[in-house]
């Protein structure tokens, strides 16, 4: 066949991706000079052509010119993947994903040759203070990607920037102010706890305060405290044998974990074991004291 339709195709589908010859190169483990060349009439190593298809985001049977190897389409790929995967490890995985992601968002020009593993734990001790977690951070131009990545335990949050800003989209000063009071007042920390512990829906007063060692009445201005605060937080009346008692529906579409987690963050600068801000095109900063594997 004519190799030089092989470098075409390869030119084709990496300015198809927004590619660079670098970029390519560096993602496939060989030098910008080796992609020029393949461009120009050479042809890479037949080992090579699954990477490149791959980063491509096309089949084998396309760098060839042949029919039915066009461009994947790349939710019904994902989709293809994430359905062969067993359903209890599927979150898992995607988390993993989101990681990888972010690693290859750093600079392309460097994995490959900084390896950066996913490590089995996401914390590690620290001589006479809490655990730290092993955190992933990555700011770009467009927003943020925030985590963890681990086996035992990872979550990720990606924040892409929105036209005009993050400002928007907050909560006025004084909303915050009155959430952060709720929170700080005695039990009220306890309380949010249990709710994760528990796993129910609704809670009385008399049943709290046995769970977490409140008084009947501490529990019950608790309750009431964080009703006030918490959208998820509906309080209503119920009859039991012995008399009427306020109920509290507790509906948790998950976010209490995840503002717990970040919280948890936010009390932790300054030990992230993957970070990058390519704001100002600064690139991967990995502090080898502060971020030695356990």
């Amino acid at each position: 066949m004519d190799i030089s339709l092989l470098g075409d195709q390869i030119q084709k589908f990496r300015k198809v991706r927004g590619l660079t010859q670098r970029e390519l190169g560096a993602a496939i483990g060989v030098s910008t000079q080796a992609v020029s060349q393949w461009e120009n009439g050479g042809a890479p190593d037949v080992s090579l052509l699954p990477a490149i298809a791959d980063r491509l985001g096309v089949t084998v049977d396309a760098l060839f010119g042949r029919e039915g190897g066009e461009v994947r389409d790349m939710k019904e790929a994902f989709l293809g993947w994430l359905h062969s995967l067993p359903e209890g490890e599927r979150l898992s995985r995607i988390n993993r994903l989101l990681w990888e992601s972010a690693l290859y968002g750093v600079s392309e020009s460097l994995v490959g040759r900084i390896k950066i593993d996913y490590p089995d734990t996401c914390q590690f001790d620290m001589p006479e203070q809490d655990a730290i977690l092993m955190r992933t951070v990555l700011g770009t131009r467009s927003g943020y990607i925030l985590g963890v990545g681990a086996e035992d335990f990872s979550f990720m949050g990606v924040f892409p920037e929105p036209e005009g800003g993050y400002e928007k989209y907050l909560l006025d000063d004084e909303k915050y102010r009155e959430l952060f009071a709720v929170l700080a007042a005695p039990g009220a920390l306890e309380a949010l706890r249990y709710f994760c512990r528990s796993g129910e829906s609704y809670f009385v007063p008399s049943v709290v305060a046995r769970d977490t060692g409140l008084s009947p009445e501490d529990a019950e201005r608790v309750l009431d405290a964080l009703e006030g605060v918490l959208g998820q937080m509906v309080r209503q009346e119920i009859t039991l044998p012995e008399g009427p008692v306020n109920a509290y529906a507790f509906m948790d579409d998950g976010s209490l974990v995840a503002f717990l987690d970040l919280a948890r963050w936010l009390t932790q600068a300054n030990h992230t074991y993957l970070t990058a801000n390519i704001l100002r095109g600064q690139s991967l900063d990995r502090k080898e004291a502060d971020h030695e594997k356990p």
